[in-house]
């Protein structure tokens, strides 16, 4: 079996089932529903609409492993009186107090505030986790802002783009697909794991620099020499929804801006020690990636496997093999 064929079942595993998504989509649906009766009922604020956001929205997310949760993000679209900036905090409580009420059965522990949403986590069945983001528009700025100040339509777009952009190269590689391939690998790097959305953004510039090619193998070492050459040294940003080079950039040592938020430097909490860190987990992936093409070249299957299984773990065997 070729390292090829391999690569097309293993992008194609890591991905949740069908059964995964739709009893997803069931439980958030029905949270959605119940959402918006709970804060029409309680007419402090008006729930405008809900949407679907992060990996699910974007077809990035994983199955669900001992590294990957699976999780959905929502982003709740609030107007009102207090639907603020600056009330952000009070926000974020209230839809906590809401979340609440739809399952009073659930313990307190399963209903965390995070900076800028709210984590409400599922123990049984597939072990859901959906974080809910209070989004308050702010028409002064042309998009909707919540503590990120982001917006969910224009993140989604970002990869959307770049996966019909992709399409229409030839072979199997897709932008979507890659980016689950590196948040597959960014997953395994321990105390160095980074947000998915840190994927989004490195796989999209080292594809505006080299673009896809016609195999997955070639497409992953692209990536990944576009991250040796590039160091993090100079600035990752991006265009799409505002002039890059126009752009005060931040102070911090190392720089990856959001691709909406001209104010968020994903990398902002980066220190020297990370940034080096980092950087020696992608030289030891590119050198197995290397060994496996040597492998692969010289026709020795099992080897080049074996290097596969060093970057992507054991699962890149057993996730690629024909039933």
């Amino acid at each position: 079996m070729s390292i090829k064929s391999r690569f097309e079942l293993f992008t194609t595993r890591i991905r949740p089932t069908i059964e995964h998504i739709e009893e997803a989509n069931r439980q958030t649906d029905y949270m959605i529903k119940q959402l918006k009766s709970m804060v029409a009922e309680d007419e402090r604020f008006t729930l405008e609409r809900v949407l679907q956001a992060g990996s699910n929205a974007k077809h990035t997310s994983l199955r669900r492993t001992e590294e990957n949760v699976f999780d959905v993000d929502l982003g709740a679209y609030y107007s009102g009186e207090g639907a603020t900036r600056e009330r952000l905090g009070t926000l974020l409580t209230f839809t906590r107090e809401r979340l609440r009420d739809i399952y009073p059965a659930k313990s307190a522990r399963d209903f965390e505030v995070l900076k800028s949403a709210v984590r409400v986590k599922f123990q049984g069945g597939i072990k859901l986790h959906v974080d809910v983001t209070p989004i308050i528009r702010d028409d002064s700025l042309g998009i909707e802002n919540g503590g990120r100040l982001t917006s969910v339509t224009c993140h989604n777009e970002f990869v959307r783009s770049r996966t019909a952009r992709s399409k229409q190269q030839p072979g199997p590689v897709k932008f979507n697909r890659l980016v689950r391939l590196m948040k597959w690998w960014n997953n395994r790097q321990d105390d160095l794991v980074q947000p998915s959305y840190f994927c989004d953004l490195i796989t999209a510039a080292a594809l505006e620099e080299s673009g896809v090619t016609d195999e997955w193998q070639s497409s992953l070492r692209q990536v990944f020499t576009f991250l040796r050459k590039r160091q993090f040294l100079e600035p990752i940003i991006f265009s799409d929804y505002y002039q890059a080079n126009k752009l005060k950039l931040p102070a911090d040592p190392v720089i990856v801006m959001d691709s909406v938020n001209p104010k968020n430097n994903v990398t902002r909490n980066w220190t020297e020690a990370i940034q080096q860190g980092y950087l020696e987990r992608v030289q030891t992936a590119y050198d197995a990636m290397m060994d496996a093409r040597s492998w692969e070249l010289e026709g020795d299957e099992e080897a080049a496997v074996d290097a596969w299984c060093e970057v992507f773990g054991e699962e890149f065997r057993t996730l690629s093999e024909e039933e």
